[in-house]
């Protein structure tokens, strides 16, 4: 019965929305607005264009043929993922002023690349979004500026923040939690050009954590609690590839030679903070549990891999991540507000202030998410 219904009439819809694009839109310029959407990209504009608008009418054309044929549907419906998804960077990045509805293109597409999965036979369409969030793409961004506080807090109160299978990562009886925040230049995904990347702040809420695989192996990461960004592009894209929970907010960073000071203030409150940092003065907090700086590196920020958990699946999404040459600067920092730690969870517990680093101009990568599904032994492990 699913079968009949996706051949008679989901499947043709689909295709129909191709066809209505690359032959009515483009191949016989129906509408002007997407040939002026090609020229806006940098050294597509005049005839070079007109020549790119054919190809990708003529491609979405074919799309539409595919559709019908039935042949390799699941293959047809990622490369429709892919192709959507790529273009929507495009627009966004060059072309925002041209689009009808830029805050609407993503969750539109989303909901017509769910269709397109059920043409291909999924029986659960809400597998796409499950699917999306694993961190289906390779991802580069260089991080312009870092300042990261690390805050050692009672293993008790952040164990009930993992999910099953992540162990807490501790040292001198704490566990430890980052604050990191980042002005990063040019995320995008790594087979497009730096160009069509997203600029952005990033305040970020990260536990540090291990994972054991099934072979045997221990990985130390971050488990992300929470993100907040000054783009709204940002949080649209990063709720729908990954479980970062990011927010929007506001952010206010002012710099110089020897000083950096980071105001941002969030619709819920609940990440506004006021922090100022000291280049100049290159030492741990007082009653940090740390002994020296070089301890304190271990528990600096980024480490090699992301933890996601998928609670559909009961398994754990491993992100890894490379980066240039890390080398974190101690800083002294003032912290007039941080509202994060003001969570009814942390009730009870006072954080302390272990250390803070500041870094500039590092290039990243994250690579595609890995999933690794729990047993009952992972699970009877992190309870």
């Amino acid at each position: 019965m699913t079968t009949d219904i996706t051949d008679t009439s989901v499947r043709p819809f689909v295709a129909a929305v191709w066809l209505v694009h690359g032959l009515y839109n483009k191949l016989l310029g129906g509408s002007p607005r997407h040939l002026a959407i090609v020229q806006s990209v940098p050294g597509l504009s005049g005839a070079a264009g007109v020549r790119v608008l054919t190809a990708v009418g003529l491609f979405e054309v074919a799309l539409a043929l595919w559709i019908l044929s039935g042949r390799a549907p699941r293959r047809c419906a990622a490369t429709q993922t892919a192709v959507l998804l790529s273009m929507n960077i495009v627009e966004l990045t060059f072309a925002r002023h041209l689009l009808i509805s830029p805050a609407g293109l993503l969750p539109l597409n989303l909901v017509f690349l769910t269709f397109a999965w059920i043409a291909a036979g999924s029986r659960w369409p809400f597998a796409l979004r499950e699917r999306l969030q694993r961190h289906p793409l390779p991802v580069e961004a260089h991080l312009d500026d870092c300042l990261t506080l690390t805050y050692a807090l009672p293993p008790a109160v952040l164990r009930r923040l993992l999910p099953p299978g992540l162990e807490l990562d501790t040292f001198g009886g704490y566990g430890f939690v980052a604050v990191a925040l980042v002005q990063t230049r040019s995320l995008h995904p790594a087979w497009l050009p730096k160009r069509c990347g997203q600029d952005f702040f990033l305040a970020g809420y990260r536990v540090f954590t291990t994972f054991r695989t099934a072979d045997g192996h221990t990985l130390r990461g971050l488990r992300i609690l929470r993100s907040d960004t000054d783009r709204g592009l940002m949080v649209a894209g990063g709720n729908l590839l990954t479980h970062y929970n990011y927010h929007r907010c506001d952010a206010a960073i002012e710099e110089s030679a020897d000083c950096v000071h980071v105001a941002v203030t969030a619709a819920d409150a609940i990440s506004n903070l006021d922090i100022t940092a000291d280049l100049t003065n290159a030492t741990l907090p007082a009653g940090s549990p740390f002994a020296s700086v070089r301890e304190a590196r271990r528990f600096a920020g980024p480490l090699p891999f992301t933890f996601d958990y998928e609670r559909e699946s009961d398994a754990i999404v491993v992100i890894k991540a490379t980066r240039t040459v890390w080398r974190p600067a101690p800083v002294a920092v003032v912290v007039r507000r941080l509202a994060f730690f003001d969570q009814p969870i942390f009730s009870g517990c006072t954080p302390i202030l272990a250390a803070a680093f500041h870094v500039k101009h590092i290039d990243y990568r994250w690579e595609r998410g890995v999933r690794h599904q729990l047993g009952a032994a992972a699970r009877e492990m992190a309870s």
